[in-house]
């Protein structure tokens, strides 16, 4: 069974995470949608409700499950039983942070193997700061992100 790890922050989901984790799914056994904590980063959901929201708007793909880390992907790939990272890049500054991620997975665990997916057209300015912006802004996160995590917006509005 060949299984892959998807790692994202989901602070919230997009239809952009969603279309590499589909496509991913498509071409794996197994996905895993690692929802990963960065200590140096700040979240507007807790651990928790991103958890929920990504379980929910990834509830349709079977092969699919989503999970949290924290620490070293590498470690979490290899607790997983795989060294297979899929990484979406959506433009070139995308392309050479993840290259940038890659490197260092590579240094620390030489059998890591990244696959780099670049997102669909209709996707590519798609990103969870830009629906966080469009919220605060009160504006339609329709286009952005699914019914779970426009939800879970309109929870912090009441």
């Amino acid at each position: 069974m060949k299984i892959a790890i998807y790692p994202f922050s989901a602070d919230p989901i997009t239809y952009g995470h969603i279309d590499i984790i589909e496509r991913a799914a498509h071409t794996f056994d197994r996905v895993i949608a690692a929802i990963g904590i960065n200590p140096t980063k700040e979240y507007l959901f807790t651990k928790e409700e991103r958890l929920q929201m990504a379980t929910k708007a990834l509830q349709h793909l079977p092969n699919v499950v989503v999970d949290t880390y924290d620490g070293l992907l590498a470690d979490f790939a290899r607790t997983a039983g795989t060294n297979v990272i899929i990484r979406g890049v959506r433009n070139t500054n995308d392309f050479n942070y993840e290259w940038m991620i890659y490197q260092i997975n590579e240094s620390i665990d030489d059998k890591m193997e990244t696959f780099f997916m670049p997102c669909k057209k209709n996707k590519e300015s798609i990103s969870s700061s830009k629906a966080k912006e469009v919220w605060q802004n009160k504006g339609d996160l329709s286009a952005l992100v699914p019914i779970p995590v426009i939800e879970m917006f309109n929870s912090r509005r009441a």
